[in-house]
């Protein structure tokens, strides 16, 4: 069994890391609309290796039903449906606020999945290379983003981006609500508990709406992070206004 920050997660966050700057230098030969369109058919073969896998490592228990903790209601994996709206959408203003979510989110839940690996990301072989492909994957095309000339993030969409947060911890909250039977370890987005147990900063030892507050707190300076840029711009011109 291996385990997180062992030698193999080591080894993998080495070639992951080579992979994304590699792949970051290639994106930027490449149009926007083909690294959407790209990522829109990685994120479907993905899926179906995922589900596949976990159907069958757990047909003894469960028989030819998905677990209900492997259904696509993490935050990257919901990535799948907003990219697909991207690609397919002719409003260039749903684009642009979809857009505006992936970008921190991509970029933040890709390297977050990266280094709190799960289990079966560092022990069941389908598994390893779909979660890291796919991860690696949304944090190229976040990166893609910075800078380009496709999409030039402005204040504004760091404001959609955090009412689409908003919407989203509410929907994961629910999601998690509906679906948990007083035995399945469901956590989708990680709403109900950390990821992982003991971690420093993101722990439940002080009660649920502890940990909530404080997760919420360093997704938002994350996202802040992300958007300093046209932040500081925002500034500037209102200070020369």
């Amino acid at each position: 069994m291996h385990s997180i920050f062992g030698t193999k997660h080591i080894i993998i966050l080495i070639i992951s890391l080579l992979l994304i700057v590699g792949l970051s230098i290639l994106s930027r030969k490449i149009s926007f609309n083909k690294v959407c369109k790209s990522l829109f058919y990685l994120g479907i073969v993905s899926e179906i290796v995922k589900i596949f896998t976990y159907i069958i490592i757990n047909e003894e228990k469960f028989g030819g039903y998905l677990p209900k903790t492997d259904l696509p209601f993490h935050l990257c994996s919901i990535q799948i449906i907003f990219i697909a709206i991207v690609n397919i959408t002719k409003s260039e203003n749903l684009k642009r606020f979809i857009l505006s979510f992936m970008f921190p989110s991509c970029l933040i839940g890709g390297a977050a999945a990266l280094l709190i690996a799960t289990d079966s990301s560092l022990n069941v072989w389908p598994i390893t290379f779909q979660y890291y492909i796919f991860h690696i994957a949304i944090i190229v095309f976040s990166i893609r983003m910075i800078g380009s000339q496709d999409v030039k993030f402005e204040i504004k969409d760091y404001f959609n981006c955090l009412k689409f947060l908003v919407i989203i911890m509410f929907f994961a909250i629910y999601i998690n609500s509906m679906l948990y039977d007083g035995e399945s370890n469901i956590n989708f987005m990680y709403v109900v508990k950390p990821p992982k147990a003991n971690l420093p900063y993101l722990n439940d030892n002080n009660g649920w709406l502890s940990y909530v507050l404080r997760y919420m707190l360093l997704i938002i300076v994350s996202i802040t992070a992300c958007y300093i840029r046209p932040i500081i711009l925002a500034i500037k011109n209102k200070k020369k206004a």
